[in-house]
């Protein structure tokens, strides 16, 4: 039986990234992973990497099978140089299913192993509500025929704005159907309204406040809300969020608990109740995010070696939806903060008023930020427009570290950019 110091189950971004982690302190360390040919797990294979491929050349690329043989290949090379790594720091990958003997000894496939430490990084799967043949779920987005007729997408959270976006840049008519009161529910409203704008100018439908009633054989889809509607679909993607992937563990025989949700229960230093054994990722609740998943995956592992707990604030990293426009936040709302008690400033500018947005055509959104009137100190931010991902990690920053707006303000941003419109904000968009 072969003995390591460190066994992870599951490759993804925790996964890999704990891995890496592990080596720092030269620990013999392995991954246990079902499909090594699928190495970087979903986030790498079918969902981060692959889709925002698939959104952002769209842009140039109409022919929809030359664009997936494109981004696929993209993706073969980036799990190549994942592989490569991984290799070169000695980290043995494992082929099988994992399943727990004990706290310290795993059935991995056809082998056995030991383990001093364990990180079970598992990742999740799409939720399933909808159990008919003509409802797919967010793999077939990789391997459609062609461009899809009309589609229907149930669910309007983060995945659904997404693909909603992409197929309509391929020519599809999109409906989506939401059971809350509007889509990316919890984000910034004005922010919303914005994308529902953009949305409805791509013939893109949205049907919020409404359930699927029924779903039959031919595609044909009876929608309730205010008033009932039946319209027949081409394509049905069920976007509904995910659950997390612990049911082949064993996790009983390692004595790892579950919590009331499904997920594996993990104490602020993200280790279970078997004190050898640590999770990450999406298998605990936490947000579903790689760069989530990735930052626990270095606490864990840094707990387990040294001791050290590392606070992880998720209330002020930054989330963002890829769709078109690209809606994200940071830290908390004007509304949230009002009902916390907190007089707050707010600061907003719009592209519409940017040089370089309006010079290059891109100048749909805005950027707004939330500061505490007392202090200055930012508490909170949120932007909506056509390419924000790289904004919205300046304003994370400036949320999680509190930096006050008139520090901001004496700043000198380079122009013309897109990111200052930060800078704008704070000088000239005080609410």
């Amino acid at each position: 039986m072969k003995e390591y110091d460190l066994v992870i189950i599951g490759s993804g971004p925790a996964g890999y990234t704990a891995a890496f982690e592990a080596r720092k302190y030269n620990l013999k360390t392995a991954i246990i992973e079902r499909d090594p040919e699928r190495l970087g797990g979903v986030c790498l294979n079918e969902g981060c990497i692959p889709l925002k491929g698939l959104l952002y050349h769209a842009h140039a690329q109409k022919d929809y099978h030359a664009l997936q043989d494109l981004v696929m290949k993209r993706v073969y090379q980036i799990r190549a140089g994942l592989r490569s790594r991984i290799q070169s720091l000695g980290i043995e990958v494992l082929p099988g299913e994992a399943s727990f003997r004990s706290n310290t000894v795993i059935d991995a496939g056809s082998d056995t192993v030991s383990a001093k430490h364990v990180i079970i990084a598992t990742g999740s799967s799409p939720k399933r509500l909808f159990d008919r043949p003509n409802v797919f779920g967010s793999d077939r987005i990789f391997n459609l025929e062609g461009p899809p007729g009309r589609t229907l997408i149930i669910g309007g959270g983060v995945v659904g704005c997404e693909y909603a976006s992409f197929l309509a840049s391929i020519g599809a008519q999109v409906d989506i159907v939401e059971m809350l009161e509007s889509l990316l529910f919890g984000e910034d409203e004005e922010a919303v309204r914005v994308m529902l704008r953009e949305f409805r100018k791509r013939n893109i439908g949205v049907y919020a406040k409404s359930r699927i009633a029924e779903i039959g054989p031919d595609g044909e889809v009876s929608i309730e809300s205010d008033a009932s509607e039946k319209n027949r679909y081409d394509l049905i993607f069920e976007t509904t969020g995910r659950r997390p992937n612990t049911a082949s563990l064993a996790l009983d025989a390692a004595g790892v608990k579950l919590d009331g949700k499904g997920f594996i229960a993990v104490d602020d230093s993200l280790r279970t109740s078997a004190k050898n054994i640590y999770a990450a990722g999406d298998c605990i609740d936490t947000p579903m995010l790689a760069y989530t998943a990735a930052r626990e995956a270095e606490a864990a592992v840094r707990h387990m070696v040294t001791g050290e707990r590392s606070r992880i604030d998720y209330g002020t990293m930054p989330r963002l939806v890829f769709s078109i426009p690209q809606v994200g936040s940071a830290g908390i709302s004007k509304n949230a903060a009002e009902e916390k008690g907190l007089d707050c400033r707010v600061y907003r500018y719009f592209f519409k008023a940017l040089g370089k947005a309006v010079m290059e055509g891109r100048d749909t959104g805005f950027v707004k930020l939330v500061a505490d009137a007392s202090s200055g100190k930012v508490i909170g931010a949120s932007a909506v427009g056509d390419d924000i991902a790289d904004i919205m990690n300046q304003l994370a920053l400036i949320v999680s570290r509190g930096i006050p707006v008139d520090e901001i303000g004496e700043c000198m941003f380079v122009h013309p950019s897109y990111s200052e419109i930060i800078l704008e904000a704070v000088r000239y968009g005080r609410m």
